[in-house]
């Protein structure tokens, strides 16, 4: 399995060896002490080198006071309403440290995407006539299975397969498809939460033969265009912080820098800082 997924006291927590991580979600009646506690004697058992947790402004001190530092803040996550938090304990203080080149390239690259940052009244690029987007089933999990083989051919313990899909989509996720005459180009998993009115763009995967064209553009645009038919006021993502693209992206389509989460996950073979993106629906 990619990532264990599991519900602790009520929260929702991923864990697991490749990232050598924990990530859980604060939820609503949820003792965060004694969360706080069984995700500390987690990481020391698994010898994870760091937790990462998402609150609400309810749950802040409580992490502050454990420990945790923010990296990331979104306005409104909550419901549109309440402030939402990313912040982070680590186990080994190696993992927080990064290289001076990599930390100026970081640097670089929220510069030059924050100055690509459009109003959200400005018009979009129309999407090529040869090009579909449609809601991933089921029956397409072979298909995004296969994507997901070619994008990481040299990296196989990254690849997702159907049975992996099928377990998100029990946990209310959401996949959307990018194609040219019925071959997926491009593909995007989303996490909604209904409770919260958010989603997560948790995975974009890019066919290989068609890097550097930039059509995950016309999916973000798709995606946000379902923000009412989602049930969400904001849609936030995490990104590669040394990914000149995928930022730009997001900063073009009116999204906003909400803080970097520090050597948060493997891309590939490599350990990334990710930028998080935000986007609220103001209507």
């Amino acid at each position: 399995m990619f990532e264990t997924i599991e519900n602790i006291d009520g929260a929702l927590v991923y864990h697991g060896n490749m990232h050598n991580r924990i990530y859980f979600s604060e939820a609503k009646n949820v003792n965060l002490d004694n969360l706080l506690q069984k995700m500390k004697d987690l990481a020391k058992k698994k010898r994870y080198e760091k937790i990462l947790g998402k609150a609400s402004e309810k749950g802040l001190n409580v992490l502050k006071s454990q420990g945790f530092i923010v990296e990331a803040k979104i306005p409104g996550l909550y419901n549109g309403s309440v402030d939402g938090y990313f912040l982070a304990d680590y186990t080994n203080e190696k993992r927080y440290a990064n290289d001076e080149k990599i930390m100026k390239t970081i640097a670089t690259v929220k510069t030059i995407a924050e100055a690509a940052n459009k109003p959200n009244t400005d018009s979009h690029f129309l999407m090529p006539e040869n090009l579909d987007i449609k809601e991933l089933s089921s029956a397409d999990f072979p298909l995004l299975e296969e994507l997901h083989q070619k994008a990481y051919k040299y990296h196989p313990h990254q690849i997702k397969d159907a049975a992996y899909f099928s377990k998100l989509k029990n946990l209310n996720h959401r996949f959307y498809g990018l194609f040219q005459n019925g071959e997926l180009l491009v593909s995007a998993i989303l996490a909604v939460n209904s409770s919260e009115s958010n989603v997560e763009i948790v995975d974009f995967v890019t066919h290989p033969n068609y890097r550097g064209q930039n059509l995950s553009y016309f999916l973000v645009q798709d995606i946000k265009n379902k923000m009412d038919k989602l049930g969400c006021k904001t849609i936030y993502t995490m990104v590669r912080s040394t990914s000149y693209g995928l930022n730009i992206t997001f900063s073009k389509h009116g999204f906003i820098l909400a803080g970097t989460l520090i050597n948060n996950c493997i891309v590939r073979d490599a350990m990334e800082s990710m930028n998080v993106w935000y986007f609220k629906n103001d209507r």
